[in-house]
């Protein structure tokens, strides 16, 4: 359909915001497609921080990652973890460490990350746990852990750093306060010989003062 030549035309103008704004997307746009959205996502993380968690936080595994898979904790903050396996098929569990996964020879691989953490973040930490719902294993390892209702519900083991381990459709409830323990922290999944933290299931988590 032509102009109409009585209705005078505008020229498109553009403001100075609008241009920033335009080039500031297209290198978004161009640092996701060459780095990849994961990146883009850590990037972000690292810059802006996320809000420090407060009073109930529900952690969701699925195969093979965790929902949420980054959290800020403060210290001498009072918290209660809802660990929930989502999976239909596999075992999961949570553990907290850094500053990196152990590592062992696996052939024909070569070194690989291990099974489980050099320094395990919940050693001489006061932890209630309660409301066991199909725990497969628990193991508290240096942990200071109180059992709320029969102490067989939650299958208590030994070896390994401080992990819940849990059934398909199980749950279990930590209760705690934030130690003064700042700084990343990593957390994740060593189940079948660490296949699972191998594959991605893993998260960040950030201890602030």
């Amino acid at each position: 359909m032509a102009d109409d030549p009585n209705v005078p035309q505008l020229e498109p103008t553009w403001s100075r915001r609008q241009f920033l704004g335009g080039v500031t997307g297209l290198g978004v746009s161009g640092f996701v497609a060459m780095f990849g959205r994961t990146a883009l996502v850590a990037a972000a993380r690292n810059f802006w921080r996320s809000p420090a968690a407060a009073g109930v936080i529900h952690l969701y595994a699925l195969d093979y990652y965790y929902v949420p898979n980054y959290m800020t904790w403060r210290v001498g903050e009072r918290l209660q973890v809802v660990f929930h396996n989502q999976s239909p098929t596999h075992w999961h569990e949570w553990t907290i460490g850094r500053p990196h996964p152990t590592r062992e020879y696996v052939p024909p691989f070569g070194m690989l990350n291990g099974d489980g953490w050099v320094h395990d973040f919940w050693t001489g930490v006061q932890v209630t746990l309660s409301d066991p719902v199909g725990v497969d294993s628990f193991v508290p390892n240096q942990a200071l852990v109180r059992y709320v209702g029969p102490r067989n519900r939650y299958r208590i083991a030994t070896g390994g750093d401080f992990s819940p381990t849990l059934k398909p459709g199980g749950s279990l409830r930590l209760s705690f306060v934030v130690p003064d323990k700042p700084g990343t922290w990593h957390y994740g999944c060593f189940v079948q010989d660490a296949i699972h933290y191998r594959i991605g299931m893993r998260g960040i988590l950030h201890v602030v003062r």
